[in-house]
């Protein structure tokens, strides 16, 4: 039952994130609040976790050991997700575009199924192997046609390019910095088992690496120039982000890496469902949308009820 709570945890999580995604769309077609998006929802999460865990959260541990290492996990997980892997996936959509680097960040489950075998013993089951292949084809039927339109497809195995490895090779880093941060988590909820008190430690790490960044000589100034009130979607977009992370900590407590990092992957499909449908903001999706949302939700359900086959 734990596990299945968390599996309904990690999909109401991607489709924050999902809901987030489409909000910056939203605000990026706007002029207003433009350019603080990342501190504005840095500052929602760090506000909302913080102020969720001194209302619900336990009281704070004490400062030994084990609880010293917890919060060390939490503040890589933070570096990972926060900063690394949200560096390399804008810098290598720079280099590479969106829809290239958007396919290359589906090995994020890959990464995290790795790095869970490796540094927390998960044992990867038959049942998942089989929810893994069907979320991975709704996804390649997804990517598929919007390669094919871009012209990616024929070109995806050349390298000529400088810039196109680099952009390959970022988000590859990126990928895997996210896969790395959900083992990092998980680690620290072994000592410290309070996901609120990490998601608050997390938006703290990346906090703390946008001020030092905005001291760097020359970049202060312009930083509190461009600096605006935020827009109602830049609101949205920050508060759907903080919720899905908050949510997906739970999850992780409740469940093991490999299915909270596969369940998230179906993000992409409430986000299509979203931007055609609610918000308007692309072209509704066609049969094949449906086709690959039923092969995805099969994994889904397979991977919320494989405890109960066991």
């Amino acid at each position: 039952m734990t596990a299945l709570i968390g599996g309904l945890l990690a999909t109401f999580g991607a489709f924050c994130y999902a809901l987030s995604s489409v909000a910056i769309v939203k605000s990026a077609r706007s002029a207003e609040g433009r350019g603080n998006d990342v501190l504005v929802s840095v500052l929602m999460t760090a506000a909302m976790s913080g102020g969720l865990w001194l209302i619900i959260g336990p009281p704070l541990p004490g400062a030994d050991l084990a609880i010293l290492i917890g919060v060390a996990y939490f503040v890589c997980a933070g570096l990972l997700g926060n900063v690394l892997g949200r560096l390399s996936l804008f810098r290598s959509v720079e280099l590479n575009g969106a829809i290239e680097t958007g396919l290359i960040r589906r090995l994020i489950p890959v990464f995290a199924a790795v790095f869970a075998v490796l540094l927390l013993g998960e044992i990867i089951t038959p049942v998942t192997v089989l929810a893994f292949l069907l979320v991975t084809a709704g996804v390649i039927i997804m990517m598929v046609r919007a390669l094919g339109r871009s012209g990616l497809l024929s070109t995806f195995s050349q390298s000529t390019n400088p810039d196109q490895r680099k952009g390959r090779a970022l988000a590859l880093g990126s990928a895997a910095s996210y896969g790395g941060s959900f083992v990092a988590r998980k680690l620290a909820m072994q000592t410290v088992p309070d996901p609120l008190l990490g998601v608050f430690i997390g938006a703290l790490t990346g906090l703390v690496w946008f001020g030092a960044s905005a001291l760097r000589p020359g970049r202060l100034r312009g930083g509190f120039k461009a600096m605006q009130m935020p827009s109602r979607w830049q609101l949205l977009a920050a508060a759907s982000m903080s919720i899905g992370q908050i949510v997906q900590f739970f999850a992780l407590q409740l469940s093991n890496v490999t299915t909270v990092a596969i369940i998230s992957s179906v993000e992409m499909f409430f986000a299509a469902w979203l931007a055609g449908h609610i918000f308007k903001t692309e072209k509704p999706p066609g049969r094949r949308f449906y086709i690959a949302s039923v092969l995805a939700g099969a994994g889904v359900i397979l991977l919320a009820v494989s405890p109960m086959l066991r």
